[in-house]
């Protein structure tokens, strides 16, 4: 395993991976606004965002800004942290092998599955921790990694014969956190841009200002401001970037989303009625490039009902695919459980998101007309936090 080049041995690389962090949360943007539809001219900015993401990543990557550009405008699906595994295998000889992989045609339960019989290991239960490689400023596009643990009998050298491929650009020194603590807030200050990249981060700006000045959408105003954002968080300097790899830019896409199962000292749960569908549900959504999966858990539930969370557990790595569900917009979904910060805070329900909300306990939730999935996550909850009295 190689490890990361830190700030101070190579500032400009590392500022480097900055650029290429802020290119990949631009991307997201625009691939997910083209996703859920928009008026005709806003496409238009949607498209010259994107441009101006594969411009920017150009400035840094080896690759050139065709080739960038041509692979940006394949996006078809959310984009959001991509979801994969890291497996850490304790071989018969002593040796422990780490091999890390993005999902592909295959679902959480089958390369659990798969992997173990290949091994001769026990199924792991469930992963021991989450790891984030934006969190280790690792270049490539965002991604998650859900980490477990196998036991084999075989040498690593059999061992790593039976395993697919891992993925070259997840190779490095990435911090890994137990699901609870996994919501890290890295603190980041303004990024040192190039001059060039600096005029380009100005077009962009300039067309989330334009989209701003029409936008009707509250999620199209959102997605602009976060855009300005990234824009207004960099500083010229006169610096001069290293070429760098930044990995699989066509990585395969399965989307994830994250909700947080919050519960009572009573033990009851708090659900929310969707304004869409008039269902019942945990406080949830769609990750965003750039933050833990664990840290979008806590910002649903406090965008959807104003609560301050914290999280106390994964209760469940909900892999769609595994329970044919056929969502295909947000496959994966990261369902933490959560206790409230402050006991008297007072509910504050997004009315774009829910028109009720209650605190209902787990006979209750069972004749609950829950939205789609929430039948299964729901009482795998309730269990996890059981346990966790």
């Amino acid at each position: 395993m190689t490890t990361n080049p830190t700030a101070d041995s190579e500032p400009e690389r590392s500022e480097a991976i900055g650029l290429a962090r802020i290119a990949d949360m631009i991307r997201a943007e625009a691939a997910n606004g083209l996703y859920w539809g928009c008026e005709p001219e806003e496409e238009v900015r949607l498209r010259a965002l994107r441009d101006h993401a594969a411009a920017l990543l150009a400035e840094v990557d080896h690759r050139p800004y065709e080739e960038i550009r041509e692979i940006f405008a394949a996006d078809g699906k959310l984009r959001t942290p991509i979801p994969g595994t890291e497996f850490r295998i304790d071989c018969g000889d002593g040796t422990r092998l780490v091999h890390r992989r993005r999902f592909r045609s295959d679902t959480l339960a089958q390369r659990l599955e798969t992997t173990a019989a290949a091994l001769g290991a026990d199924v792991p239960a469930e992963p021991v921790a989450i790891a984030d490689t934006d969190l280790g400023d690792l270049p490539c596009p965002h991604t998650y990694l859900l980490v477990y643990e196998f036991t084999t009998g075989l040498d690593a050298d059999a061992a790593e014969k039976l395993l697919e491929p891992a993925d070259p650009d997840l190779d490095g020194d990435l911090p890994t956190f137990a699901p609870a603590e996994s919501a890290v807030v890295r603190e980041r200050g303004p990024l040192r841009v190039s001059p060039a990249a600096k005029a380009i981060l100005a077009e962009i700006a300039d067309i989330a200002m334009a989209s701003l000045a029409t936008a009707t959408s509250p999620y199209s105003v959102e997605r602009h401001h976060r855009v300005a954002a990234h824009c207004a968080r960099t500083v010229e300097a006169d610096l001069t970037y290293p070429r760098i790899d930044c990995g699989d830019l066509a990585a395969f896409m399965v989307s994830t989303g994250a909700d947080a199962a919050v519960f009572d000292d009573e033990g009851r749960l708090l659900v929310i009625k969707r304004t869409d569908t008039g269902q019942w549900a945990v406080p949830g959504g769609g990750a965003e490039v750039g933050e833990p999966v664990a840290l979008a858990a806590i910002r649903e539930a406090f965008e959807e009902t104003g609560l301050e969370v914290a999280l106390t557990g994964l209760s469940w790595a909900f892999d769609k695919r595994d329970t044919n569900l056929g969502d295909s917009r947000m496959p994966m979904i990261m369902s933490f459980t959560a206790a409230r910060t402050r006991p008297g805070q007072a509910i504050r329900l997004a009315p774009l998101e829910a028109s009720d909300h209650r605190w209902m306990t787990e006979a209750e939730a069972a004749e609950a007309d829950l939205f789609k999935g929430h039948e299964l996550r729901i009482p795998v909850a309730f269990a996890h936090d059981k346990t966790e009295q």
